[in-house]
């Protein structure tokens, strides 16, 4: 059975990333340096994997949560997951 492939990130309206059905879903913006929260919704562990340079790279076990600290710097950082690298977002810090 073909594996559907999951669209770009959605917008969450909480200043958390969740992680459901193989996407994710965004806040859309959060504040340098905020701690925000990863929900991993799945059964699967997944990552939230800064496409360049190391601003974060924090892995999720199915179905926990974990927090992290955004980058410091504004900017828009592209992200996937290193174990399904289909799965892609970005994380706005403004």
């Amino acid at each position: 059975m073909p594996m559907e492939m999951p669209s770009p990130s959605a917008s969450s309206a909480s200043g958390e990333i969740v992680i459901s059905d193989f996407r994710f879903a965004v806040p859309a913006a959060v504040s340098p340096g905020e701690q925000i929260t990863i929900r991993n919704e799945d059964t699967a562990e997944h990552s939230v994997t800064a496409d360049s340079g190391d601003a974060f790279d924090v892995d999720v076990d199915g179905g926990e949560s974990v927090t992290m600290i955004v980058p410091s710097s504004a900017g828009a950082y592209a992200f996937h997951c290193e174990y399904h690298p289909n799965m892609i977002g970005t994380l706005t810090v403004s």
